[in-house]
């Protein structure tokens, strides 16, 4: 009886009210669902459940342009430097939360902000929250290149789907790489599966290196896991092969490019011209631009063999992609139907920025200086010009604050 008494205390205490004022670090968001906003806390092992006040639902079409988003989350920490870990959208609410580190210790900080440029520091001791320990964590204390401790890749991606939480990462296994999957609300149960993949680059079977960026798509009428790795193959994984305990082999579909970190992955749906819809990803890059993904693309590709011979450096192959002009972006998230939000470094002014994107478009106008950008510049007598570039220069002028720029007179 003692030993059941015992075994049952561990099972609770996996799925244990550890408050949200105990989060030591932040490394992903993710939304979940009604109100609840998952935070992966590596320091400590555990994702946290954050229950949000209720807030008001927002239609589609807001406008974020917070051009010096430094100093705006730089206030809510007493002016320290910050570095911005993730960003999530609240679904439907236009408000947006994003997780820093600050100061010389690093300290977490939770900060949600709306398209009027005001920020508010989330109060974790305050907030009410459930929280869930997750299985055979790294205990490794190992620095990658002396400075990026190997416990800090726990959680290296974070998703919700119909019920589940799919969290990427690695464990302390000799098949390091993982994935888990997390029913919501937490109880003791947790699936927890290791994962290898055919490194195209590398020639090298790999099982260590995590997932860095996944998402989800459904294939022929199946559902699968779509997962980005550094420098970049893209994967496979058939969801209904996620259970506790397997080892999986992921098929290798695509590579992307070499010298290349994935910094997100998300779903998202455009209209056509013909008022119709099709499905894409969004593939986000630290050091290269981001590629928009078709799922079509997809679809064929995993009817195909997977890829099992090197792809030699320079050479994209098993996707037809298409590159999207987001160059610097950090971290991205689908607003509502109409726009992506974006954390970037724009370049060309080293400013760190929050800014919304047209889903149908994919820039910024105001980013460059063009020959409409002058003030001689006319449309008129260029029936091209009227017909297809001034009613979309229009529509981002009004987007992006320069409603006084459009030129009426044409």
């Amino acid at each position: 009886m003692r030993l059941l008494l015992v075994a049952i205390a561990c099972c609770l205490g996996a799925a244990s009210n550890a408050s949200a004022a105990d989060i030591k670090s932040i490394s992903r968001l993710a939304a979940g669902p009604g109100n609840v906003l998952f935070v992966a806390d590596w320091k400590s092992a555990r994702v946290h459940a954050l229950t949000l006040p209720p807030a008001a639902q927002e239609p589609a079409g807001t406008a974020f342009n917070i051009l010096d988003l430094e100093d705006l989350l730089s206030r809510q920490v007493g002016g320290a430097k910050v570095t911005v870990q993730d960003m999530v959208v609240r679904p439907g609410t236009a408000e947006v939360y994003i997780a820093v580190s600050y100061g010389a210790a690093k300290a977490p900080a939770l900060i949600v902000v709306s398209s009027d440029q005001r920020a508010r520091r989330v109060n974790l001791k305050a907030a009410k929250s459930t929280s869930i320990a997750l299985r055979d964590a790294p205990t490794s204390d190992y620095k990658f290149w002396r400075e990026t401790p190997e416990r800090s890749f726990t959680v290296t991606d974070m998703k919700w789907r119909d019920g589940e939480l799919f969290i990427a990462g690695l464990s302390n296994q000799n098949f390091a790489s993982t994935l888990r999957r997390i029913k919501y609300p937490f109880d003791s149960r947790q699936s927890i599966m290791s994962v290898e993949i055919y490194h195209t680059g590398h020639n090298l079977i790999e099982t260590r290196a995590p997932i860095r960026a996944m998402s989800f798509a459904t294939l022929g009428g199946k559902p699968y896991l779509v997962a980005a790795y550094t420098c970049t193959p893209i994967v496979l994984i058939p969801l209904d092969e996620l259970k506790d305990g397997v080892h999986i082999r992921g098929k290798t579909i695509a590579e992307l490019g070499y010298g290349n970190t994935p910094a997100d992955l998300i779903a998202y749906t455009k209209k056509t011209e013909q008022g119709k819809t099709e499905d894409f990803l969004m593939l986000v890059n630290f050091e290269r631009g981001s590629s928009i993904i078709p799922v079509s693309e997809l679809e064929a590709a995993s009817a195909r063999p997977g890829i099992e011979t090197l792809v030699p450096f320079g050479q994209i192959v098993g996707l037809d992609v298409v590159s999207a002009p987001l160059a610097g972006t950090m971290r991205l998230d689908n607003l509502d139907e109409k726009s992506f939000i974006v954390v970037r470094r724009q370049l060309e002014k080293d400013a760190l920025q929050l800014v919304t994107v047209g889903k149908e478009l994919s820039f910024r106008l105001t980013d460059h200086i063009s020959e409409y950008a002058f003030p001689q510049y006319s449309f008129i007598g260029d029936a091209f010009q009227l017909e297809y570039i001034k009613p979309v220069q229009d529509r981002l002028l009004v987007h992006e604050g320069f409603a006084d720029h459009m030129k009426y007179s044409d």
